[in-house]
C-alpha cells in the first residue's frame, strides 16, 4: 500500500483512492495514468501518484517482490513514449520509480532509460525528463544524477555493474557533448561508469528471479515440523558435521574464507584490461578525434586503477586528465 502524497487536490485524492481501494495498484491503473500524463504536465501530485503506482504495480506487488520480469519490463517500455522517445514527465517518473525500487531489473530496461536521457541531452528537449529547454549537446546536473541512478541500477544477476550497452551510450554522449558546457560532474561519472564496465567484476547481489521463486517454493514445502526435523537431522548427518566434529562457527568461518578467496579471484581477473577490451577502448576513443574531458578522465582512471593494460592503451596515458 502506498503512502498518501502530500497536498493532494480533491480530484487527485479521489483518483488515488479509486486506484488503491482494493489494496493494490494494477498495471491497468498505471496504463490509465500514463495515458493522462501529457494532460497533467508537471503537476507534483500527479507525478507522485504515477511514481507510486508504477513502483507498486511493477516492482513491489510482484512475485517475487522487487524482481521486475522481462515480460513486465517489455510491457512498461511499450507504454512509455510514442516510438520516438518519452513524451511527458509522468513517463520518466514511472521509469525512475520502477528502477529505483527494484531488487533486480532486466538490463534492457536500464539501457532504455539511459538512452532516453541521452536523447534529451542530444536534442535539448527537456520536458519529458524535467528541466528547462536548452541547446542540444549539453549534459546538465540533472542528467548526471539520472545517468548515475540508471548506470548503477541493480540489473539482473549483478549490482552496480555497468554493462556494455550502457557504456556505449555514455561514449555516444561524451562524443556528442565534447564541446558543450557540460556539468563538471559528468567526466567523473563517465570515467567511473565506463571504468566499472572494463574493470568491475559482476558480483551476484541477489538470487536470480528464478532462484528466488525456487527459494519461496522450498519454504512453502517446509511447512511441517516433521519436515523441519528431517532437514535438521540430514544436516547433522552430513560429512562435514560427522567427520571432523566441526562447530557451526568453524564451518561458517571456512565458508566465509572460501567466498572471500573466490571473490578476490574474480576481482583480480577483472581488474586488468585485456586485448578485447583494449580494442573496444581504442575504437571508441578514435571516433571523436581530440579526446573530450570525459575520455581524458577515463584514461586517468584506467592508469590509476587497472592492474595491467596492453601497450597500445598504456601509450595513451600521457593524454590523461
Amino acid at each position: 500500500m502506498s503512502m498518501a502524497a502530500p497536498d493532494l487536490g480533491p480530484d487527485m485524492a479521489q483518483l488515488r483512492r479509486s486506484i488503491y481501494e482494493n489494496g493494490a495498484a494494477t498495471r491497468a491503473a498505471l496504463a490509465g495514468l500514463l495515458a493522462l500524463g501529457s494532460q497533467q504536465g508537471d503537476d507534483p501530485a500527479f507525478l507522485q501518484l504515477v511514481a507510486d503506482v508504477a513502483r507498486d504495480a511493477m516492482a513491489l506487488d510482484v512475485d517475487p517482490r522487487g524482481y521486475v520480469s522481462e515480460a513486465d519490463a517489455d510491457w512498461l517500455t511499450a507504454h512509455l513514449g510514442d516510438g520516438s522517445g518519452l513524451t511527458c514527465r509522468a513517463e520518466f517518473e514511472a521509469l525512475k520509480a520502477v528502477i529505483g525500487h527494484a531488487v533486480s531489473v532486466p538490463p534492457a530496461l536500464v539501457a532504455f532509460a539511459v538512452r532516453e536521457v541521452e536523447r534529451a541531452i542530444l536534442t535539448g528537449r527537456r520536458g519529458p525528463i524535467g528541466g528547462l529547454e536548452h541547446e542540444p549537446g549539453v549534459v546538465t546536473c540533472a542528467d548526471v544524477e539520472a545517468l548515475r541512478m540508471f548506470c548503477f541500477a541493480p540489473t539482473a544477476g549483478a549490482a552496480c555493474h555497468v554493462d556494455r550497452a550502457t557504456a556505449e551510450a555514455l561514449f555516444d554522449i561524451a562524443h556528442a557533448t565534447a564541446t558543450g558546457a557540460n556539468d563538471t560532474a559528468f567526466p567523473d561519472l563517465f570515467a567511473q561508469a565506463v571504468g566499472n564496465y572494463l574493470l568491475g567484476a559482476a558480483f551476484v547481489a541477489a538470487p536470480s528471479r528464478d532462484e528466488e521463486l525456487e527459494i519461496e517454493r522450498d519454504m512453502e514445502r517446509r511447512t511441517s515440523f516433521g519436515a523441519f526435523l528431517s532437514g535438521l537431522a540430514g544436516g547433522l548427518m552430513s560429512p562435514n558435521a560427522a567427520d571432523g566434529r566441526k562447530s557451526v562457527d568453524q564451518l561458517a568461518e571456512e565458508r566465509y574464507h572460501e567466498e572471500n578467496v573466490e571473490a578476490q579471484s574474480r576481482l583480480d581477473a577483472a581488474s586488468g584490461v585485456d586485448a578485447g577490451e583494449a580494442k573496444w577502448i581504442l575504437a571508441h576513443l578514435a571516433r571523436g578525434g581530440q579526446l573530450s574531458a570525459a575520455e581524458q578522465r577515463l584514461l586517468a582512471f584506467l592508469r590509476d586503477e587497472s592492474t595491467s593494460t596492453p601497450p597500445e592503451v598504456s601509450a595513451l596515458f600521457d593524454r590523461a586528465a
